[in-house]
């Protein structure tokens, strides 16, 4: 079945893709709209797997400052060229992850950048919550290990659930933009001041 043009741009406009992209999608989904996000998700999964060598030379700094003036957010974010962290795409990017930051509160980049005396500490903390329950000590070390891996999951920026849109992780959508622009984006480090 031939897809229409109507097809193709409403795809374009819900993920950002570009038109040839969408158009190769719907024809391999043979015009199924779900199915063409579906492909377009592992797409942008696999682009952003295979940039994920090379070198972030160009970026921005982008500063949040929320309504109360009470809380504030800088983050640097990166991306391979000018020309993409020009783009008023690129800013908006940087200026919904600086957002989420604000709103979430995250302690870390990723789970890869936590300290291994943060990861220590932690693990001290959940020991004697997990102790005080009486179970058999098999049972206290998964409750340990269960308990660190969703703290870490949730302080780690990439892990959360988007603000702006609970159904991805932070990390999705960067993977998102990675598709969109063609090139690598990374979160380098931020810093979250609040009053």
């Amino acid at each position: 079945m031939p897809v229409s043009s109507d097809q193709v741009k409403r795809l374009r406009q819900l993920t950002g893709a570009s038109m040839m992209l969408c158009k190769k999608v719907l024809d391999e989904a043979n015009g199924d709209a779900d199915k063409a996000m579906a492909l377009l998700k592992k797409s942008s999964e696999a682009l952003a797997a295979k940039k994920s060598e090379r070198t972030t030379g160009a970026g921005i700094i982008e500063t949040y400052v929320h309504g109360n003036k009470r809380v504030g957010v800088m983050l640097e974010i990166r991306s391979e060229t000018d020309f993409v962290s020009r783009n008023e795409e690129f800013h908006a990017l940087a200026h919904d992850i600086a957002l989420h930051i604000a709103a979430m509160n995250p302690g870390y980049v990723n789970q890869e950048s936590i300290s291994e005396e943060a990861r220590e500490e932690a693990k001290r903390l959940f020991m004697t919550e997990a102790g005080s329950l009486g179970k058999t000590p098999e049972m206290t070390a998964k409750i340990v290990m269960g308990k660190l891996e969703a703290h870490f999951r949730d302080t780690s920026l990439l892990s959360q659930y988007f603000v702006k849109d609970p159904a991805i992780t932070v990390e999705e959508l960067i993977k998102r933009a990675i598709g969109k622009f063609g090139e690598k984006i990374e979160v380098v480090r931020f810093v979250r001041y609040e009053l």
